[in-house]
């Protein structure tokens, strides 16, 4: 499994996780960002920018995500908003 094979399931994996708990995060933790990591969440901060600063810092394998502890959908721009292709 290549490095980006290994970040994108880590992401995939960590994002499930966090929606599993996102009710008893959204109790403690409304509005932070959570760290996440091997399907847990490690830390929370205030911004995203924290959150990035120090994951870098501290996990050099880049296996890490972050998620906004809230109950609003994201709107990813575009991206929200394409088509899905439909078989022909």
């Amino acid at each position: 499994m290549s490095d980006l094979e290994k970040k994108q399931r880590e992401v995939d994996e960590n994002y499930d996780a966090f929606l599993e708990i996102l009710p008893q995060l959204m109790k403690k933790h409304e509005g932070k960002f959570a760290l996440m990591r091997h399907k847990e969440p490690v830390e929370f901060f205030d911004t995203t920018r924290d959150a990035l600063i120090y994951a870098t810092k501290t996990y050099k394998d880049g296996l890490y995500s972050v998620q906004e502890v809230t109950q609003k959908p994201i709107d990813l721009g575009w991206f929200s908003h394409a088509p899905i292709p439909q078989p022909v």
